[in-house]
């Protein structure tokens, strides 16, 4: 394929070369009709000129008015620009073959007609060349735009993942130095649980997507290291059909839901905390008992929720659920279906 350099510089040759034969065989063939050979010799200049000014113009216009900014603007005056240049091309050569092979001037009805039926080939030809490097351009842009937006929304994903590092890492070792002034053979046990689910989070972060297989992997391994901490404040339920393990759903958001569900809510062992995990009609669907901790200013953060929002935005028009009810918290996840 020839980049928009070369594809001028083979046009511009192309007239050159046709102007070239026809001096040739102006040359070699004495009997031909000098006036006919003449005017076309003339015509092929002709284009050469209007091809070179309309592509001077196209180069002016460039610096002056881009199309980025001037699209609408930029196309009526280069067809405006364009078409007089060419008319003043055409014009200069007819009044040219008009002196040189008649003794009359050209008159303003037959100006007219020459202008009329140059404005009639000359519009569409630069309309339908700038249609087109408009297409291109718009293309080009509109890819280039989709291009932007994916490695911006895929920093973004990025960047909230990373921030789960840093959260589940500090609310743990503030669960383990509670254990440690307690029982110092179960903060040994809960040590190494939890090396081990944090080795299955960088695993998992890894990737965009994970099954949910691999996520109720880490559920189980979370599960496990908050019982050990809340023992009977927690009633945790899981049912998980095996149809719906090879789906897929962002990494750590079922995690994430658990976890907030701790932090917000009061847990004691007078009125244990019921957490259930299940799935049905292509949803993760975590709830628990309603029991929101009272704070200060009023409300929470939510910027769990919102993480794992942005997180599936990137994948999916599909949206996640959200029922707040005065007794049972509900959250659904959609889960995503994979290619193998």
């Amino acid at each position: 394929m020839l980049s928009t350099y070369g594809r001028k510089i083979t046009l511009t040759l192309g007239v050159v070369l046709v102007a070239l034969v026809i001096c040739v065989l102006l040359t070699r063939n004495p009997e031909s009709n000098e006036v006919q050979s003449l005017t076309f010799l003339l015509v092929a200049l002709g284009f050469l000129l209007i091809y070179a000014s309309n592509y001077i113009i196209n180069k002016l216009l460039d610096r002056s008015l881009p199309w980025a900014k001037h699209k609408i603007g930029r196309f009526f005056i280069q067809v405006i620009l364009g078409l007089l240049a060419s008319l003043a091309i055409v014009n200069s050569l007819y009044i040219f073959l008009k002196d040189l092979y008649t003794d009359s001037p050209p008159d303003a009805e037959q100006l007219i007609l020459v202008n009329a039926y140059g404005a009639a080939i000359i519009i569409p030809t630069i309309a339908i060349y700038l249609g087109v490097k408009f297409l291109k351009a718009w293309t080009s842009s509109q890819l280039e735009t989709e291009r932007l937006l994916k490695e911006n929304a895929r920093g973004q994903m990025m960047s909230l993942r990373n921030h789960l590092d840093p959260h589940f890492l500090f609310n743990n070792l503030n669960i383990l130095s509670s254990l440690i002034d307690h029982d110092v053979a179960l903060s040994k046990t809960y040590l190494e649980k939890f090396a081990e689910v944090y080795r299955t989070i960088l695993k998992a972060e890894l990737s965009d997507l994970i099954t949910l297989r691999k996520e109720m992997e880490l559920i189980d391994a979370y599960v496990y290291l908050i019982k050990i901490r809340w023992r009977d404040a927690l009633d945790i339920k899981i049912n998980i059909p095996d149809v719906d393990l090879n789906k897929a759903i962002p990494p750590l958001s079922g995690q994430m839901l658990i976890e907030n569900v701790i932090k917000h809510n009061v847990i004691s062992t007078s009125s244990p905390m019921k957490i259930e995990i299940s799935s049905a009609d292509g949803f993760l669907t975590i709830s628990n008992s309603h029991k929101p901790k009272q704070y200060q200013d009023g409300h929470k953060s939510g910027t769990g929720l919102l993480n794992i929002q942005n997180r599936y935005a990137y994948f999916t028009d599909r949206k996640i659920r959200i029922d707040n009810h005065p007794e049972v918290f509900l959250v659904a996840l959609p889960l995503l279906e994979i290619e193998e």
